[in-house]
């Protein structure tokens, strides 16, 4: 029987490699959608095609469309909230010749706006960090009253716009002051944006629930890991790894997700204060896989084959309980980016470094049957930094990164 093909959009992306080899592991054909075809993912063996065309507006859907005549019924996994979104707005018209599980447009709405998703998460009783929505200068008295710094900033939706000014997803301020230097540059930016209290703690106090909800909206997988490492350091993708068993985050992740009508994969993301314990609601992801899928998939938990057959009518698989080995993931490249930022800032040493490798069984891109992302992703590393713009104005108020 020939397997309908899964069509990964945004597969220059290490999430987009790590699905699509998931994918191809379970005989599945894949073909691949990339903005980038230099990107070192984009060099990935494991798509029958590899086709350049943006994923983040609705060029997506001449790119789709063409599939379609060529291939007939395919599974889309969106890796990338842009895309999401494009699916989302045209799933109507996208039934006809495609298969994909997606929260109602609603919900996307809900929990892809911070803004919207913070205040959600705060009416019903879920506890977030304190949280601001300035829209005019005089509001930044109001948070200099009520908040100590340092300050999280953030957009309450990720732009083009603020990664090309700032770099990063999220700014830390140290300051006031600092706030208000770069307050017009983040509205300029984002249109809308949220200030956070600092929660105290390193990256290994950051703990997500990854879950998939059937296209009945029924609960079917949970899966909970805690990053050790993130890259870029603070404020980045998770680059080393490990599952681990949070009955606390599995709790508040059901009880948020049943208190919506919720179908498809996402995960929520919490941190535990370093001081109290007190776990704090961070931020979801839906829809899309995350950076660390590949954790789960190395767990023996089936998320995206299980979303895969979901898609398609079929019966889901039956073994998908986590087993909690305490398996690890890594990004190699970038967590050795992140050892080096913390080994400066005297928080980590190299027999610290090396052992936290241990129990290292899942690789974000390293693979030896599909060795050239792992390759070339130093070089593409390198020539975005030679091409890179001039910081924005928090990375001269901070002395550059």
């Amino acid at each position: 029987m020939v397997k309908a093909p899964a069509v990964v959009i945004k597969l220059d992306s290490i999430t987009g490699l790590q699905s699509a080899r998931i994918l191809s592991g379970y005989g599945i054909p894949v073909i691949g959608i990339v903005d980038d075809p230099s990107h070192f993912c984009s060099r990935t063996n494991c798509c029958e095609e590899i086709l350049a065309g943006s994923t983040t507006d609705d060029a997506l859907l001449e790119t789709l469309s063409d599939i379609a005549g060529r291939r007939g019924i395919c599974a889309l996994f969106p890796c990338s909230d842009e895309s999401v979104r494009v699916l989302s707005r045209n799933r109507e018209s996208l039934r006809e010749r495609f298969r994909f599980v997606l929260p109602d447009e609603h919900v996307i709405d809900l929990f892809m706006n911070k803004i919207n998703f913070y205040k959600f998460a705060r009416d019903k009783g879920f506890t977030i960090p304190s949280t601001f929505f300035p829209a005019r200068r005089e509001d930044i008295d109001e948070i200099a009253g009520k908040m100590n710094p340092p300050y999280i900033v953030k957009p309450a939706e990720k732009t083009r716009r603020w990664i090309e000014l700032f770099q990063k997803k999220v700014l830390k301020l140290g300051s006031i002051g600092e706030l208000d230097r770069v307050f017009d540059a983040c509205l300029d930016a984002a249109g809308d944006i949220i200030v956070q209290e600092r929660i105290e703690g390193d990256d290994s106090r950051l703990y997500s629930c990854i879950f998939y909800y059937n296209s009945g909206c029924e609960q079917y997988i949970t899966f909970t890991s805690r990053k050790l490492r993130q890259w870029r350091i603070e404020d980045g993708d998770a680059c080393l790894a490990e599952e681990c068993r949070d009955d606390e985050v599995l709790k508040q992740t059901i009880e948020l997700i049943g208190s919506v009508k919720f179908r498809g994969l996402g995960s929520l993301e919490f941190k535990r204060d370093g001081t109290s314990g007190r776990y704090y609601m961070i931020e979801p992801n839906i829809g899309r896989p995350v950076t660390r899928i590949g954790l789960v998939e190395k767990a023996g938990v089936p998320i995206l084959y299980a979303m895969y057959r979901d898609a398609l009518g079929m019966s889901l698989p039956s073994d998908v309980m986590q087993r909690h080995t305490g398996v690890k993931w890594i990004s190699i490249i970038n967590d050795v980016l992140s050892a080096i930022a913390y080994y400066r800032k005297k928080q980590l040493t190299v027999r610290e470094w090396l052992e936290s490798l241990r129990g290292v069984k899942a690789f974000a891109v390293f693979s030896l049957r599909d060795p050239l992302p792992f390759i070339f992703q130093p070089f593409n590393y390198l020539r975005n930094y030679l091409g890179r713009p001039e910081p924005g104005p928090d990375e001269r108020s901070h002395g550059g990164r």
